[in-house]
């Protein structure tokens, strides 16, 4: 293992290298065509289940007579205009480029294929949609192009696809289909037209699709990753059709919403989703549970709660036996709503712990955000151990963490909430060079780990960080900036914690007479908090003066000034707890809002912390009796009679 300021070093020094260069978590070294793709090769396994799909007829034809390198010098004269002679010599020269070794090299950008592709080229607009399906079966048989577009392979695929793309309009659904299973094998369906005009027709008549038809079309929308207008017809035509679709079906649906960022809004739906997979969760395989968590993770509501307690409550049993990324994705089931299902993520954690070193990088970023969102403590400090196990690990992670260098940033801000960090690791990840690397030139545009990571470093570290470098301060400002909530305005549209700010301000007003300000103490935050301060002398409220908005961390000294020193004054932040700071029906805090809590009270503020379950919403009188009791071991009893009086 690299030790950490190794790591720092070579971190450092790899991140001018162009993180395209490096393919990672592959088995073998693969090229740009055939790359290893599990979830669409098992999609594809489903859809030749399916009675339409045909295996694509093999090249047929008589054998190559002469030499094939006495035919390719003379291939116009030799193929003329009779494309069956074209595809044949096609085949040959596939065949060819198989069997080439080091001792008789072949490949497609040998010079002497210029002729024959240009004839291929000029007579493809005459095949028959028979030999145009032979000719994509021929390409398909390929393992290995070195790039798709080397000059002689792109001539060949982009022919085929123009001339595809020329009978788009006289193809009927099924032909349409037949064509686009042709393609899939070449990897080219992204790259190729004939394959998004395909869908885009096929896509005006989605809700009169056969259960069939509709799994391939979906399968291809998928592998486009551009929705199409209607996509609410596909779950219109899902809906009623649902007991044909089998659970293999219904995974394959799933990825083409989750791949086009499509949720599925009927909530009947889900419910028979939900009920679907619970059903059938002993039997499930790994690749479709996961397809289906990702878009009911994706899809779901406070209104599947239950649905979703049903089906986790299901999988426990069943955890052992699910793959990593399987058990990830049960981890992660909830987690954008709040749910921590302590049942499967026990289990879930124990796979975890055995597997770090098989973890991809952003499968530990992933799992460090369940357990740091959660904020949940498992039994003899499992969860723990395993983050501590992913943190010592990231030392061999380098070229990882140069490829992906914001799931680095951000899995040590998860790990960091729940205060387990490496100063080295974090000086490395603000490095400059490796900055850009990570969020482009424009280092502003940084989302809100970075720059939570940096005040990490700069309220939890303080007097152990050291010279360790951080994340710059404009760029600091700018980020807090852009994503924090502007203060709450009565004037415009309010939320729930926006209107829970104003009526605490003016409870707060009301009771003390004195007034108490709305800001953002800890600009890293999204939400602010209200401010006021107490002379503990006097035991009452003394004013603060209006304080302007910096968009940076509010210490003691830059709230007070000069009176900093008096210890008598004691700064009091109200913190509102909306619905999102807490798990749900546990009502344990998340880790980002406890880590909240903790930075405050390490930057000396005392915290008064008001959950939204608690706060009386309708009542003004009880909202003032309910404040007054809060704000009680703040203020003296005579001082607190005397204002109600």
């Amino acid at each position: 293992m690299l030790k950490t300021g190794r790591l720092l070093s070579l971190v450092v020094r790899r991140t001018s290298c162009p993180p395209r260069a490096r393919r990672l978590h592959l088995s073998a070294a693969v090229a740009v065509k055939k790359y290893t793709d599990t979830e669409n090769d098992y999609a594809l396994s489903v859809l030749r289940n399916v009675p339409m799909v045909k295996e694509l007829p093999p090249a047929t034809g008589p054998l190559l007579q002469e030499d094939l390198d006495e035919v390719l010098p003379v291939a116009e004269r030799w193929c003329g205009s009779d494309p069956e002679r074209v595809l044949l010599l096609l085949r040959h020269t596939v065949e060819r480029v198989q069997c080439a070794t080091e001792a008789q090299p072949f490949s497609l950008e040998d010079a002497r294929l210029a002729g024959f592709v240009e004839v291929f080229v000029r007579t493809v607009p005459d095949f028959t949609d028979d030999q145009l399906a032979r000719a994509l079966g021929t390409l398909a048989t390929l393992d290995e192009i070195r790039s798709i577009y080397q000059p002689h392979y792109l001539a060949l695929w982009t022919a085929l696809d123009a001339v595809c793309l020329d009978r788009v309009t006289g193809w009927n659904v099924d032909r349409l289909l037949h064509f686009a299973d042709a393609w899939y094998p070449l990897r080219l369906v992204k790259q190729g037209k004939f394959v998004h005009k395909a869908i885009w027709k096929i896509s005006n008549r989605l809700r009169k699709l056969t259960p069939d038809q509709l799994v391939r079309t979906v399968f291809y929308i998928n592998l486009t990753r551009v929705p199409v207008e209607n996509m609410m017809d596909i779950e219109v035509n899902l809906q009623h059709n649902f007991p044909a679709f089998t659970i293999a079906d219904v995974a394959v649906l799933c990825m083409g919403f989750f791949k086009t960022e499509t949720p599925v809004r009927s909530a009947d739906l889900l419910e028979r989703i939900y009920q679907k997979v619970t059903a059938e969760v002993a039997t499930v395989e790994d690749i479709a549970l996961t397809a289906i968590l990702k878009l009911l993770r994706y899809s779901s509501r406070i209104p599947q709660v239950p649905a979703m307690q049903a089906l986790l409550d299901a999988l426990v049993p069943h955890i052992p036996r699910l793959s990593l990324q399987a058990c990830l994705h049960v981890a992660l089931l909830g987690s954008d709503i709040h749910v921590c299902h302590r049942g499967t993520l026990e289990p879930v954690v124990d796979r975890f712990a055995g597997s770090v070193q098989q973890l991809r990088l952003k499968d530990a970023e992933r799992i460090a955000f369940v357990l740091a969102h959660g904020n949940v403590a498992l039994e003899g400090g499992r969860d723990v151990a395993l983050l501590r196990a992913i943190l010592a690990d990231l030392p061999n992670r380098v070229p990882e963490i140069v490829q992906y260098p914001r799931c680095y940033i951000a899995l040590l801000h998860f790990l960091s909430l729940r205060g387990i960090h490496d100063a080295a690791l974090i000086s490395a990840a603000f490095e400059p060079r490796f900055l850009q690397l990570a969020y482009g030139r424009n280092i502003g545009g940084a989302g809100r780990e970075a720059v939570s990571l940096d005040a990490y470093a700069a309220i939890n570290l303080e007097g152990v960080y050291g010279t360790g470098r951080r994340f710059p301060p404009d760029a600091f400002r700018l980020v807090c900036k852009l994503t924090q909530d502007y203060l709450p305005n009565p004037r415009y549209k309010l939320t729930k914690s926006d209107r829970m700010l104003l009526d605490l301000q003016g409870t707060f007003g009301a009771l003390v007479r004195e007034p108490c300000q709305i800001l953002h103490l800890l600009p890293h935050y999204q939400r602010p908090d209200i401010l006021f301060c107490v002379d503990e002398r006097a035991g009452r409220v003394v004013p603060l003066g209006e304080l302007a908005a910096t968009h940076e961390i509010r210490t003691r000294a830059s709230v007070l000034g000069e009176r900093s020193r008096d210890d008598w004054l004691r700064l009091v932040a109200i913190v509102v707890g909306s619905w999102n700071c807490y798990v749900r029906d546990e009502r344990r805090r998340t880790g980002g809002y406890a880590m909240k809590l903790e930075q405050l009270r390490r930057l000396h503020y005392d915290t008064l912390e008001i959950p939204w379950y608690e706060w009386p919403v309708y009542s003004r009188d009880d909202m003032r009796r309910y404040l007054e009791a809060k704000l009680a071991p703040f203020l003296s009893r005579a001082r607190s009679r005397e204002t109600i009086n």
